[in-house]
């Protein structure tokens, strides 16, 4: 199974001059985690809630702070939509993120996160999948227990 097979195609985005409040606002109007950040139709970085919560907890105000000055942009990582779901799980556990912008010659066309893995994995596990696929749903839940572990101990 790729991951054009469990990506979400809805990216939420944002801009560089939007705030960090307006992107905690589309975080929770659409029940999500992360945005992507946009100029024009390069993908530019991310805004993930961690980065919300470290810029409040450095005394940084939300509604004046603009995201150019607080997202995710250094070795932004990116995955293609054909890439392996398992082999995305050990992408996101080998650097330490959560959600992975699917990227198709240069435009953005997606987003997964490790819990969007995990949901399949889990559904796979319960569906009776062919021993293969029990197979590379193990690994993607073992990749996803990995990651938590490794945010726990703040790595």
């Amino acid at each position: 199974m790729q991951v054009a097979d469990v990506m979400h195609t809805d990216v939420k985005t944002a801009e560089t001059e939007d705030t960090f409040a307006d992107v905690a606002k589309t975080m929770r109007t659409n029940g999500i985690s992360s945005v992507v950040v946009l100029e024009g139709k390069k993908l530019v970085g991310i805004v993930t809630e961690r980065d919300i919560v470290n810029l409040v907890a450095a005394g940084g105000d939300p509604h004046t702070v603009k995201v150019a000055h607080g997202m995710t942009r250094r070795d932004l990582e990116t995955i293609g939509p054909k890439m392996d779901l398992t082999d995305a799980a050990e992408h996101m556990v080998e650097r330490n993120i959560r959600h992975l912008p699917v990227v198709d010659r240069a435009k953005v066309v997606g987003i997964v996160s490790i819990r969007d893995l995990t949901r399949w994995a889990a559904e796979e596990l319960a569906s009776g999948a062919e021993m293969p696929d029990i197979a590379r749903s193990h690994k993607a839940l073992q990749a996803a227990s990995e990651l938590q572990k490794q945010r726990r101990k703040g790595a």
